[in-house]
C-alpha cells in the first residue's frame, strides 16, 4: 500500500473529525469513519497479498503517574483555627513554674539547713522536694503544650489554601527534624486539630481531608503501576530497533490515553466498548514487538487513527462535563459512541490482517510438510502405494 493512500485516507478521517468537533455535528460521524478505514483496510490486505506471493516466488523463510485535591471542603473547614488548651497550658505553664520555683527555694533552705547540721529538718527538705517534683510537672507540660500550639499556627501559615503539603516543607518552618515533625502532625491528628487529616508516612506529605486522600492514593497507585508498566515495557523493548521501540512507546501512550478516558467517562455500556478498544489496540501492540517486521506497515496507520480516537475521547469527556445535557450533547455523544464502535471493528481488522501473513505462511509450510512425508513414504497410504510400485 502506498504512503499517498495512508495519507488520504488519514486526512479525510482527520478532516471529518475536526469538522464534527468544530461544528458540534456528529451526525453520520460513524459511518464516514468506517468507510474509510473499511476501504483503508481492503488495501492493506490486497498489498499483503501482493507481498506474500513476492516473498514466495523469493522462498524467504525469515519470519513491542498530583497533585491530588480534594473537591469538597474548604481547606479553613479541615483545621481547628483555636486549638484546645491554649488558656490552660498558659495557666499550667505559669502556676507550675511560680509553684515550682516556691517550692524549690523551700527546698533548697531545708538543703542548706540539713548540711549545716540540723537533721532534723531532713523531713522538711523531702518534703518540699516532693512539692517541686510536682509543680515541675504542670509547668513542664502546659510549656510543652504551648509550644506545639505555636507549632501548629506555623503548620497552618505554611499550609494556607493546599489541601496537601510536603512535611518537610512544614519541618522548615519550625526548624524540627522530618522525624520529629511527622510525629508532632500525627499527634495534632489524634487531638482532632485537624479533622480529616492523613499523614503518608512512605512519601512525608500531609493530606487535609478524606476526599483528597483517596484521590491521593489513587494517584500513587496509577504512578506505581505507570512505572511498573515502563519499567516492563523497557524490558520487552530491549532488542528491538530504534524506531520500531519509538513506535511501541507511541502507542503505549495511546493506550494509557484510553485507559484514563475510561475511568473519567461513566456508564458501563461505553466503558466496555472502551474496555474492547483498549485491549485490541494493545493486542495489535504486542504482535508488532513480536513481529517487528509489520511495524513499518503500522507506522502511518497508527499515527493517523489513534490520533483520531484520541481527539474523540477527550470531546467525549468535553459533552460529558457539560452541567446540562441537552438533545444535541446527548446527539453528539451517541456518534461519538458509534464512532468507537466503528474503530473498534476496524482495528479488529487491522490486527486480523497483522495475521495473514503468518497463517499463509503456516499454511505454506504445512503443505511442503506433507509433500516431503510423502515423499518420504511416511504419510498415511504413501506406504502401501510404494509397495504396489514395486511389485
Amino acid at each position: 500500500m502506498s504512503e499517498n493512500r495512508w495519507d488520504n485516507a488519514g486526512q479525510q478521517i482527520r478532516d471529518a473529525v475536526d469538522d464534527a468537533i468544530y461544528y458540534g455535528d456528529f451526525t453520520n460521524l460513524s459511518r464516514s469513519i468506517g468507510n474509510v478505514i473499511n476501504d483503508t483496510i481492503d488495501t492493506v490486505k490486497g498489498g499483503s497479498r501482493e507481498k506474500r506471493q513476492s516473498r514466495t516466488s523469493r522462498q524467504d523463510a525469515s519470519g513491542q503517574a498530583h497533585s491530588a485535591s480534594g473537591a469538597g471542603d474548604s481547606p479553613a473547614s479541615l483545621y481547628e483555627r483555636q486549638p484546645d488548651g491554649q488558656v490552660s497550658s498558659v495557666l499550667m505553664c505559669v502556676i507550675g513554674s511560680v509553684l515550682t520555683v516556691v517550692f524549690g527555694i523551700c527546698f533548697i533552705v531545708f538543703l542548706i539547713v540539713v548540711l549545716a547540721g540540723g537533721f532534723p529538718a531532713l523531713a522538711g527538705m523531702i518534703f518540699f522536694a516532693v512539692l517541686t517534683v510536682i509543680a515541675l510537672v504542670p509547668a513542664v507540660r502546659g510549656s510543652f503544650h504551648w509550644r506545639r500550639i505555636r507549632r501548629y499556627r506555623r503548620y497552618l501559615r505554611a499550609i494556607r489554601q493546599s489541601v496537601n503539603i510536603p512535611i518537610r516543607e512544614l519541618a522548615e518552618r519550625t526548624g524540627k527534624s522530618l522525624e520529629y515533625t511527622t510525629n508532632d502532625l500525627l499527634r495534632m491528628i489524634d487531638l482532632h486539630w485537624f479533622r480529616q487529616a492523613h499523614v503518608d508516612e512512605e512519601t512525608h506529605y500531609l493530606i487535609l481531608s478524606d476526599a483528597a486522600y483517596q484521590d491521593y492514593l489513587s494517584a500513587k497507585r496509577d504512578y506505581t503501576d505507570r512505572e511498573r508498566r515502563a519499567a516492563e515495557s523497557q524490558k520487552k523493548n530491549d532488542g528491538l530497533s530504534p524506531e520500531c521501540r519509538s513506535l511501541i512507546e507511541k502507542g503505549e501512550e495511546y493506550i494509557r490515553h484510553i485507559h484514563e478516558s475510561n475511568e473519567r467517562i461513566p456508564g458501563e455500556e461505553f466503558s466496555a466498548k472502551l474496555d474492547q478498544l483498549e485491549r485490541v489496540v494493545a493486542r495489535i501492540f504486542e504482535v508488532v514487538r513480536a513481529h517487528p517486521e509489520v511495524a513499518s506497515d503500522l507506522d502511518k496507520l497508527m499515527s493517523y487513527y489513534l490520533p483520531t480516537t484520541k481527539k474523540l475521547l477527550d470531546a467525549y469527556q468535553e459533552l460529558d462535563r457539560q452541567p446540562v445535557a441537552g438533545q444535541n450533547i446527548a446527539s453528539s455523544k451517541r456518534e461519538i459512541e458509534e464512532a468507537v464502535d466503528t474503530l473498534n471493528q476496524a482495528f479488529e481488522k487491522l490486527l486480523d490482517s497483522l495475521f495473514e501473513d503468518r497463517v499463509w505462511d503456516i499454511s505454506s509450510d504445512i503443505s511442503v510438510l506433507h509433500t516431503v512425508l510423502a515423499q518420504d513414504g511416511l504419510k498415511e497410504g504413501a506406504f502401501e502405494k510404494k509397495t504396489e510400485s514395486n511389485h
